[in-house]
Order: C-alpha cells, then structure tokens, then sequence
C-alpha cells in the first residue's frame, strides 16, 4: 500500500495536478477521480479536458493504473485535450511506453514544457 497526496493547480486552461506518492490499486481511484470528474464538467461546460500530471514525488506507478491513466487520455483526447505527464521518472516512463502500444502517454522533463504543448498546434 501507498501512500498518496494530490494537489491541483489552475494555470490558464490546463489544470495541473501535483501527485507524490505512489499509484497502486488502493489509492489510484483518488486520482482517477479527480480526472473523471474534471472530464466530466468539461464536457457540460464545453471546456477543452488539458491535465499535466507533475509527477516529481512519485515513487511508483503500477502498470494497471498506467493503463487506467492511457484510457482516460484517450477519453480527453477524444474531446480535444489531453493528460501530459512531466517530471516521470525514467523506468515508470519505460512502462508506460510498453503498455501505450504505440499510443503513448506524452511525458515532458517539466510542467512549464507540458503546458507549452498544450499551446503548439500540430502540423
């Protein structure tokens, strides 16, 4: 069992979410949660789901919430936004790519470089 905390910030149009600890099945709905329901309100609201999950405290993700945390991306991309992770570290970040299939969680070395993203239009 681990033990988590989660704080949100508000920056523009992107919600930041600061998570130390480590994710498992005992505290992952904590998380998943507060992702739900902000892509909840954002449907009703007609606002554009953008998450950066600062990850700089977490000791440990498993890949069953890695998975979970991909299929709520998918949902906020289908609605125009997405869930970026900065500061992930290195061997969380291998697993993530391995359980993505090629459909990624896009990680960044910091919050400032993932709200940045949120602001580039692709090509």
């Amino acid at each position: 069992m681990h033990h988590i905390k989660i704080v949100t910030q508000r920056h523009r149009d992107s919600e930041i979410i600061h998570v130390t600890g480590g994710l498992d099945d005992t505290n992952f709905a904590n998380l998943a949660g507060l992702l739900t329901t902000h892509l909840r309100d954002g449907r009703r609201t007609g606002a554009v789901p953008q998450f950066v999950v600062e990850c700089s405290e977490v000791n440990y993700i498993g890949s069953v919430e890695l998975k979970a945390l991909l299929d709520l991306a998918h949902i906020a991309r289908s609605h125009g936004g997405d869930i970026k992770l900065a500061h992930l570290a290195p061997t969380i970040e291998q697993v993530a790519n391995l359980i993505a299939n090629g459909d990624p969680l896009e990680c960044h070395p910091d919050v400032n470089t993932a709200l940045a993203a949120f602001e580039q239009v692709p090509a």
